[in-house]
């Protein structure tokens, strides 16, 4: 029998991640300290394709985060977000972007709503009540696997107008950010802060487009696949979201494509693999993190 890549990738996860602390997302806009050590990396933005660094693709992810949580808390169960944290690490390490500038960082969210939030960076959040539609670890995997995809196809840096960004920290110049003064402080604090709030709009008010959606699914199966895990999980996922009445709680209506049609999308690239088989390993360490929430 044949061992998945996923259950050694998890096991050995496990160990590296159990002395990890929860992930403090900081506080909104960064000091003036840190706007300095971001402003001085623009000597690696790309200026013809006003590409954002690695560095601050992770600024403004955490922002985002810390957004988020201003009006939904934390879930407050440390084996939760461990397990989820672990299976999400083993996720990424099948992506096209396995890296980013401090790593991925998942959270359940305190909330009833079935929804999952992704950020530049690799800042994904995901809310308990879309974690209590799965019913398996392959279904929780097929979850953050698409959210992994956000983020590896750069959906939320396309999503912000990065020339307000970047432009501000080009015009102040890599020398001058060294050693900013107030105005250009309060230059670059706008800058962020206005890109902060595309961005929230863009994730949490208005969702991703429906073509972003569709080839985040595309690579979510790609790398269940990888992972050796089928994807049609994801579909199983999908079905229920189909099933779900609208309202109750609920935003992923309101903020993705239909689920019929992504269903529909899905299954093509589906075709013939094979139905989801859960191991009694991954069944009994979901059921310990997940079971009780």
């Amino acid at each position: 029998m044949r061992v998945s890549p996923f259950l050694c990738w998890t096991a050995g996860l496990a160990l590296v991640t159990s002395s990890l602390p929860a992930f403090d997302f900081g506080q909104l806009v960064p000091d003036s300290k840190t706007l300095q050590l971001v402003g001085r990396s623009v000597e690696s933005v790309n200026k013809a394709n006003q590409d954002l660094t690695p560095l601050q693709q992770y600024y403004l992810g955490r922002a985002f985060g810390a957004t988020i949580l201003q009006n939904r808390k934390p879930l407050d169960n440390e084996a939760a977000n461990r397990y989820v944290n672990e299976v999400g690490q083993a996720l990424v390490q099948a992506s096209d972007q396995p890296p980013t500038y401090a790593g991925y960082h998942f959270l359940i969210i305190d909330s009833p709503e079935a929804n999952a939030f992704s950020a530049p960076g690799g800042f994904i959040l995901i809310t308990k009540g879309l974690v209590k539609m799965t019913t398996n670890e392959a279904e929780l995997a097929a979850v953050l696997a698409h959210e992994i995809g956000h983020v590896a196809l750069d959906h939320g840096v396309k999503a912000i107008q990065k020339d307000r960004l970047t432009g501000a920290w080009v015009g102040i110049g890599a020398d001058a950010a060294k050693t900013l003064g107030p105005s250009e402080v309060a230059q670059m604090t706008e800058a962020f802060e206005g890109s902060v709030t595309d961005l929230t709009k863009a994730v949490v008010d208005k969702g991703y487009s429906r073509d972003t959606e569709f080839e985040a699914d595309s690579r979510a199966v790609t790398v269940l696949r990888r992972t050796g895990i089928s994807p049609r999980a994801l579909l199983g996922m999908l079905q229920e979201l189909r099933g779900m009445p609208q309202g109750n709680g609920s935003s992923l209506s309101k903020t993705h494509p239909s689920p019929q049609d992504r269903i529909d999308r899905v299954k093509k690239l589906v075709g013939s693999d094979g139905q989801v088989t859960v191991s009694p390993t991954q069944e009994s360490r979901y059921q310990a993190a997940l079971g009780g929430i």
